[in-house]
């Protein structure tokens, strides 16, 4: 669970969000989709990477269509210069830190299992 706990924090956010948006239609909304897309592609690439789980084709393909989702649903928006200037972080930083999180630990290098023996 340790190895994994960023992620999970980022699902329980971005759950509170659609719950706090799902009311009116807000921002919140959209922001919480974002983050537990992005979060669900990031814990099933880590998942590869450290080989809790098989590295196969559909598993990278599900990850990929997750974070392409999460940032159309926020680059498709109407006027999107207006929702970017007057509210930068649903509208562009979270997207960002969906794209950065999920590419750093998808091309991170694994390090090899090195046992030392005395």
């Amino acid at each position: 669970m340790k190895k994994h706990i960023g992620s999970t924090i980022a699902l329980v956010i971005g759950a509170l969000l659609i719950a706090s948006g799902a009311a009116n239609l807000s921002p919140a909304l959209i922001s919480g989709l974002t983050i537990v897309l992005g979060a669900l592609a990031y814990r099933s690439a880590k998942k590869r990477k450290l080989a809790d789980v098989s590295n196969s084709a559909l598993r990278l393909t599900i990850e990929i269509v997750g974070v392409v989702l999460s940032i159309l649903i926020v680059f498709l928006q109407k006027d999107l210069k207006h929702l970017i200037t007057s509210d930068p972080v649903p509208n562009l930083l979270i997207p960002l830190w969906v794209l950065i999180a999920y590419l750093v630990v998808s091309l991170k290098k694994n390090k090899p299992n090195v046992h030392l023996e005395n």
